[in-house]
Order: structure tokens, then sequence, then C-alpha cells
């Protein structure tokens, strides 16, 4: 079959890795696979550097078997180019609204959710359309065991795009007193296209979502904290509660605070590596992720044509939607950091006075005048020890 794998932005989140991992397992099992995005980030060029075929609007070929779509700008699109082309749409968020599905009724053949959460708002969905639940795929032949563990936890790592300023005080001060040393990747930390050096490097792998498989993967401690909570250590006692949430930080199973996360970091055992590893091989395999999407493109039969009227304004419209949905999480990020920043400063304001009066002092006393009035400013002290003598 020839599928097209589609997303409106190509970047370098958690949604877009998922694209990339599946292209290459329907690659491997024979199909032809064409990753397509509206607009071509950072990730079409990682895409093609693992020999993924990527191409923009203007390339697209004229029949597709499948489409593979994240969100209702490219559903919307490729329903309008490929009318008869079986759609599933897989849906990452049950918060971002444009990764739903178009409420247009015969639009999407069927909705795969990777968690319980989402699952749960698209069966709320005013059109009807089959919901499907898998697990969310890790390449496990790419993200292999590291080392073994230590026995005492010597680097933890914080892989998240997304950390606010008082959480990660909070996590810095319980490493700290964990006796952790904390590094940092993704967002103003930096972005990676490959992780895998960084987490094998670690102890404990401390984030959400697919990047806590991926450290699992690489057998790897791992504990769920974002901005959205904390969901504590993965065990096999907590995978089934916390992967129905997404590996989210939603369960509400623990509510964190700086001494709860300089005890629970305590808690690390070095049998959690092979144990988080064990858990990916069993559940989140790429290659069979890739075999239950092709049974849904294919179970269907022949799709009926989808009416068109309106589809090319429709997607143009989502476009824009995105477009200012994308800026505006831009601006609140932006105000985050930026709040962060002034929030340290404020911190920072005694110390800074303090020093700039023995700046001063020190600058005033290097002065000619201070150096030729200082016989008389010792001839004052003098009277004034001759005084309280008499």
């Amino acid at each position: 079959m020839h599928l097209i794998l589609a997303s409106n932005h190509l970047g370098l989140g958690g949604s877009e890795s998922y694209l990339f991992t599946v292209a290459e397992q329907l690659e491997r099992l024979g199909h032809e696979a064409t990753l397509y995005g509206q607009e071509l980030g950072s990730g079409a060029d990682l895409a093609r550097s693992r020999g993924i075929r990527v191409v923009d609007e203007g390339r697209l070929p004229p029949e597709c078997d499948g489409a593979v779509v994240q969100d209702a700008a490219v559903s919307l699109d490729l329903a309008s180019r490929y009318p008869r082309a079986r759609q599933v749409l897989v849906a990452h968020s049950e918060s971002f609204d444009l990764q739903l599905p178009p409420q247009l009724k015969g639009l999407v053949d069927c909705i795969v959710a990777l968690n319980d959460r989402v699952a749960d708002r698209l069966r709320a969905l005013a059109v009807p359309v089959r919901v499907v639940r898998l697990r969310q795929p890790i390449d496990t032949e790419r993200f292999v065991a590291g080392p073994p563990l230590p026995d005492r936890p010597r680097r933890a790592l914080l892989l998240s795009n997304n950390p606010v300023a008082d959480r990660l005080a909070m996590l810095e001060a319980a490493c700290a007193g964990a006796g952790l040393e904390l590094t940092r990747l993704g967002g103003d930390a930096g972005q990676s296209s490959d992780p895998r050096n960084r987490l094998v490097e670690a102890d404990i792998v401390i984030g959400y979502g697919r990047s806590v498989l991926e450290a699992m993967a690489c057998a790897r401690a791992a504990y769920v904290y974002d901005r959205h909570g904390c969901d504590g250590w993965v065990t096999p006692g907590t995978y089934e509660e916390i992967e129905s949430s997404g590996f989210a930080g939603r369960t509400g199973r623990k509510i964190a605070d700086r001494e709860t996360l300089r005890d629970d970091l305590a808690q690390f055992d070095p049998e959690m590596g092979p144990v988080n590893h064990d858990l990916v091989i069993a559940h989140h395999r790429a290659n069979v992720h890739a075999q239950q999407l092709l049974e849904l493109i294919g179970d269907g039969g022949e799709k009926a044509p989808v009416a068109h009227g309106g589809l090319e304004e429709m997607a143009r419209l989502v476009r824009t939607e995105w477009r200012a949905r994308m800026d505006a999480q831009a601006l609140a990020a932006e105000q985050t950091r930026l709040q962060g920043e002034r929030y340290l400063l404020e911190q920072r304001v005694p110390e800074v006075r303090e020093e700039a009066k023995r700046q001063t002092a020190a600058s005033f006393q290097s002065t000619l005048s201070w150096r030729l009035t200082k016989p008389l400013r010792a001839i004052g002290r003098l009277r004034t020890i001759f005084r309280e003598e008499r």
C-alpha cells in the first residue's frame, strides 16, 4: 500500500516522533510511506536524514491507498485530495482541539487513541467514529538498554520541552537534597534530534509522554513529572495506571511538593532499569503498532466518497487557527519564561543592593580625597578615644 502520514507542522515534538517511528516500520513491511507536512519545520530534515520520504503540498502523489493523520487541517486537506482513501486519525491530545477529528460524518474512518484519557474525550464527540485504543509505539531497536544502573544514582535528566519555573525550582532543590546532579534537555535548554546518548548517560530520567517510554526502553529509572503534575516512579505496580493516562502526570495519584520529590527520588532502585525495559518490550514495540495500523486501514473495505463542499475552505480556516494557536502558545511560553526570570531577579535584589553598597564604598576609598583625609580621620578617632578615657 501507498500510505501518507500527515501532520500540519513537522517539528521535533512527541507527535512528530510518533510519525517518524511509524513511517520507518511501514517501510520495513514493504509499504510505501510518504510523510506530508503543510509546514515543514526542523523535523522534516531529521526525517529525511533517517531515509523517510518527506513532501510538501506541491509534491503530494496523485493517488494513495490510505492516510494516517494527526490533526484536523491535514484530515480535511487529504480528504479533499483523496476522497476514496481510508483515513485513520491518531489523536495525541484531549485539550488541543485542532488535533481532534473534524466533525463531518464519513470524513475519518477510525480514530486511534494512545491513552484512555484521550479515548474518553473522543467518545464524547458529536459525530460518532470508531475509537481504537492502541499504546504509544517505541522503536526498541533504536532505543536499547544502556549500562546497568548503579546502586546509588548520581545523575538525573529532565527531558521536557515545557518546564515551568516554579516546578523546575522544586525539582532542582529535590535533586540537590537527594545528592543528584540534574541536567536538562528540551525547550529552552536546547532540543536534540537524537536524545539516546543523553538518556543512557542518566541514571534517572524525569519527564512525561514519549520521553518516559524512550528512557524505559534504554533501561533507565523513569519518574513522571512535568508541568501538569506528578505520577512518580514507573514500576510494574504503577505502570497500568500511569500508561492509561498517557504518562502525563494527570492520574492524581500523587501531589508533589519539594519534600515529596526528594523522598521519592531517594526510593531509587537499580532494578527499575531492566524492569522498565521489559515493560516497553512487552507493550510498546513499534513494529507491532504498525501492523495494528495496517489492519485498521485495510479492514473497512472501499470507502464511500465524502462530499467536497467547503472542504478546501475549512482546511484553510483550520490552518489559520493552527498558526494562531501556535503563536499563542509561543507567547505564553515566553511569558512564563520571563516571569521566572523576573522572580529570580527579585530574589537577588537584596544581594545586589548590598554588593552595590560595598562597591561604592570600595570605589570611594580608592579616591585621592579619601587618601588625603586619612590622617584627619585618624586624629578624629584618637580624640574620640581620649574623651572616652577621661
